[in-house]
Order: structure tokens, then sequence, then C-alpha cells
């Protein structure tokens, strides 16, 4: 079986949710000498990717994105100490987790994943998170982007106590801060301080795509583009 070939089946065996199969097409791919990085990024994510579009066109279930989400972070676990081991690490690093006061994970895994398969090294710091563990996990990852999850209306206004301990650390400037949940919305997003919100995991790796490229302003320079 040709590398392409491999890729493909790949693509097509996260669709269907079939995680033997991505195993097995898995060690194919090494076997073949395809690299840990092209079997996530080029055979894995294009199928998790086609799954989320399906998602938001309502012709796929929540529970397709969190099955196909497990096998990403199942695959990844399989590959990290290879990609370790070569020197390399997947990409830039995202810092991740549920705010103090929430313990739902579901929504965060997804976007975990949608990240992992797009290239990022994603850290999951857990659920009920306290603001300072937000940021001594981006100290420590060096990360550059930081996503906090808030489901639960009571605690969502703590986001804004992240955003908070971001700028207090002084490293607010260095990250791209994107948060997401039921009921979020672009002006609720900047009056807690992140740069933007996802509507969907596919939605927030959109925006900060975006964002890295210029198209859609940090909130910081929105603001001062408004004189505010």
């Amino acid at each position: 079986m040709s590398r392409e070939e491999i890729l493909e089946r790949l693509k097509g065996a996260i669709t269907e949710l079939d995680d033997e199969a991505v195993n097995r097409l898995v060690k194919e791919g090494l076997q073949a000498r395809l690299s840990p990085l092209e079997i996530i990024t080029e055979g894995l994510s294009p199928g998790l990717t086609l799954i989320g579009e399906g998602y938001e066109r309502s012709q796929r279930f929540m529970v397709d994105l969190v099955v196909a989400g497990e096998i990403m972070i199942d695959v990844v676990g399989i590959l990290r100490p290879i990609i370790e081991a070569s020197g390399k690490q997947l990409g830039e690093t995202m810092v991740i987790g549920t705010v103090e006061g929430d313990v739902h994970n579901i929504g965060k895994r997804i976007v975990a994943a949608m990240f992992t398969g797009s290239g990022y090294t994603v850290v999951d710091i857990g659920e009920n998170m306290p603001a300072n563990a937000f940021v001594e996990a981006t100290k420590r990852y060096k990360a550059t982007i930081v996503g906090a999850s808030a489901v639960l209306s009571p605690v969502k206004a703590y986001c804004q106590v992240i955003n908070k301990a971001l700028v207090d650390a002084g490293i607010r400037d260095d990250v791209i801060y994107i948060v997401g949940g039921w009921g979020m919305t672009q002006e609720w997003s900047d009056k807690v301080g992140a740069d933007c919100y996802g509507d969907s995991a596919i939605d927030a790796l959109h925006k900060v795509k975006m964002i890295k490229v210029g198209e859609l302003p940090k909130i910081r320079e929105r603001m001062r583009a408004t004189g505010l």
C-alpha cells in the first residue's frame, strides 16, 4: 500500500469511527516510513475535520465528535513518544482546561483533539482548574494559546479571572486567549478579556488561525481601533 493510500484510508477510518482500522493503519504507516506528524495532520486530521463540518451541518452527531476525538487522543498518546524521541514536537503548544467550579470535559476534549489534529501540542490541565493553574501551565510549557472552557452559567465569569491572572503574570500579550462553552457571544468574550470564543471546535481552530495571520485582531488591537 502506498503512503497516499494509507493516509486516505486513515482519513476514512476515523470518519467511520473505526478505531481498530485506525490503529492498524497507524502501524502500517510507520512501517511505510510515514512520520507521526504526517499520520496525524495528513491522515487523521482531515477525517476529524469532516466529522466536525458534518456536525455543524447537522449531518453528524455530538457522539461522533466525542468518539473521533477519543481516537485521535489515543493515537497521539501512542505517537508522542516517537515524536519526542526524534527531538521534535507536534508544534506550538496550547494549554486548555475547564474553569474552577465546572467539571464538564466533553467539549474541551473535542477542542483538544481538533487542535492536536492540526499539529498543536495540547496540554489538557483538566477540570475545575483555578486561574493560577492556567498561568503555571502556560509558563511551564511555553504555550502560545490558552483555552478556557466554561459550560455552567454561574462560573462563566471566571474566564475573566483567568485573563487577569495572565495579565498579572506578564504573559497575556504572549498568548492567544480563547474561551468556549454554551451561550457565549462576541460581546461576552470581549467583556471577559478573551481574544475570541469558539462556537465549536472547528470555529475555535478557525478563529485562532485567523488571529495568527492577522485577519482577526486580538482584543487589545480591536479595543485600540475603536478608541476604548
